[in-house]
């Protein structure tokens, strides 16, 4: 099913359906997971290259021009391009992306050994049909 999926929700669901893809699930439902992870992680490729490039333009840099990076391994961002940085960032991820989703029947994810948790199905809630 074609689904539009922000850039917000792509990263916001990627460790979601990580740890789904690794559990135990049954092989329709892990099938269709592999699938949509596999699709959300081309995505999330582009997502963070145009991430690192807004990065680029606002961070710190050094005398020799690389990036200044603190102890807590992020960059710092030039104190007057905060905004701009939070503008052009709060856009990337409002970008919509038509994905082709795989879906899942909620009977075979209920049906199933994995006691799935509310965050986890809050995260899948787009590839689940009754």
């Amino acid at each position: 099913m074609k689904l539009n999926l922000s850039n917000e929700r792509i990263v916001n669901t990627i460790n979601a359906l990580s740890k789904l893809n690794n559990a135990q699930l049954p092989i329709k439902v892990a099938y269709a997971i592999s699938k949509n992870v596999n699709k959300i992680e081309s995505e999330l490729k582009v997502y963070n290259t145009e991430k690192a490039k807004l990065v680029n333009k606002y961070g710190e840099k050094d005398k020799e021009g690389k990036l200044k990076v603190g102890e807590n391994g992020n960059v710092s961002l030039k104190e007057e391009h905060i905004e701009d940085y939070n503008r052009d960032i709060k856009e990337l991820l409002s970008i919509e992306n038509e994905m082709d989703i795989h879906m899942i029947k909620l009977d075979d994810l209920l049906n199933s050994d994995y006691n799935i948790s509310p965050s986890e199905l809050s995260a899948i809630d787009f590839m689940i049909e009754e």
